[in-house]
């Protein structure tokens, strides 16, 4: 669901529909199923700040992504279950975790 309030529902991407967006996010990789991403940031405090940024959006459009971190690394990964693959809500929440990534700073590798 995309919107908790508008109970708007998710449609599924083909692969080339994502590959399209993946071009401009080229961070991102698709693995059949999902989208997903490796970020690091300066410090544990960023780290949980982009993470509390991120539980927030997530709830309100009632769409949850796979978290997994330790201290400053966050793995991401995006895919609909209703839909069994990604969709345009994935891609939605990707973009707006692309800006979030931003206004935290991420790490130089």
């Amino acid at each position: 669901m995309y919107n908790k309030v508008k109970r708007v529902a998710a449609f599924p991407l083909s692969t080339a529909e994502i590959s399209k967006h993946l071009v401009k996010h080229p961070k991102w990789s698709y693995d059949g199923l999902r989208i997903s991403r490796d970020v690091a940031f300066k410090d544990f405090e960023t780290t949980w700040s982009f993470l509390g940024q991120l539980a927030m959006r997530s709830h309100l459009w009632g769409h949850h992504p796979t978290i997994t971190t330790t201290y400053n690394k966050v793995n991401l990964r995006l895919t609909t279950h209703d839909v069994n693959g990604v969709s345009d809500i994935d891609i939605k929440l990707m973009e707006r975790i692309e800006g979030y990534i931003a206004g935290h700073g991420e790490a130089s590798a």
